[in-house]
């Protein structure tokens, strides 16, 4: 069984790399699909994409309530 979202995202913010890529790869057919419809290049738009999500999870408050 995989990780839960919660549990990756705080390894993720203790350094995890790992953990980053599994939620990269996890968002996968998001960025892939929202790449396409930003305009621009679409391998720099999904780079562009992974960037903020990674912003995203290193900024995230985990708390207790986030079940």
């Amino acid at each position: 069984m995989s990780p839960r979202l919660k549990e990756l995202i705080s390894r993720a913010q203790q350094g995890d790399e790992a953990a980053i890529e599994e939620i990269l790869n996890r968002f996968l057919p998001a960025i892939k699909k929202y790449s396409r419809c930003m305009g621009y290049e679409q391998n720099d738009a999904a780079q562009d994409l992974r960037e903020v999500l990674i912003k995203a999870i290193k900024n995230y408050k985990l708390s207790s309530s986030d079940d």
